[in-house]
């Protein structure tokens, strides 16, 4: 174990001895400095935690990682509390449902936790991908802005999240049937609101047109992609 911290630490050295050698950081632009420190992390990234990447690239000066979801909060973790890291901010959850890719591969949703470190000014976007009936582990003992975004995906979604404390709807009604975000998803819905003058409250019915001879096509276009 010691030999392997001691042969990091030496291709770290090495990396940034390159580095600065091919960009010279007192005569280079802002641009090529931005790219060598992203380069640099890039790197340090993969030979300290390669074991649970399966892709890493620089696009857009920011540093995307695509992991395995069982190793979501070890890399989550590394990123934080890592001396040249130090992402102490997570500034978004975002879900994608890619129900066109759910024929090929069994992953449906796409997930990516978006960290920001204010000391080094780097941005990191960790990826990956879960099945339909699958969960993520919650990330709300490393970050506590991460609580209402994992609610937030719950409830457009249907994204199960292991350990947070308070997972439950904060965007749609508690009797709603249904994740809105998904494909599949009706863009009418099932059940519709209205004021009732008789019991003086708002009531929830099922869904009604009122048009005569309307045509429905029910079928899925994302199936056909």
């Amino acid at each position: 174990m010691i030999q392997r911290c001691f042969r990091m630490t030496i291709i770290r050295q090495f990396l940034l001895c390159k580095l600065n050698h091919v960009f010279d950081l007192r005569k280079t632009s802002k641009l090529k400095k931005n790219y060598a420190k992203a380069l640099f992390l890039m790197y340090h990234i993969y030979f300290s935690i390669y074991i649970f990447l399966t892709f890493i690239m620089i696009k857009d000066k920011c540093i995307n990682l695509h992991i395995v979801s069982d190793d979501l909060l070890k890399v989550l973790k590394f990123i934080k509390c890592d001396c040249y890291l130090m992402c102490r901010q997570l500034l978004d959850l975002i879900i994608v449902d890619r129900l066109e890719l759910i024929n090929i591969s069994d992953f449906r949703f796409e997930y990516v936790h978006v960290l920001n470190s204010v000391s080094y000014n780097i941005r990191i976007f960790v990826r990956g991908h879960i099945k339909p009936f699958s969960f993520i582990f919650s990330a709300i003992n490393l970050f506590n802005s991460v609580n209402w975004f994992e609610r937030e995906a719950w409830d457009m979604f249907g994204i199960i999240f292991i350990g947070h404390p308070d997972l439950r709807r904060i965007l749609t009604d508690y009797g709603f049937i249904g994740f809105p975000f998904r494909k599949d998803f009706p863009l009418t819905g099932y059940v519709e609101l209205r004021y009732d003058d008789i019991t003086k409250s708002v009531v929830s019915e099922p869904l009604e047109f009122s048009q005569e001879f309307r045509y429905f096509r029910l079928e899925n276009v994302w199936r056909k992609i």
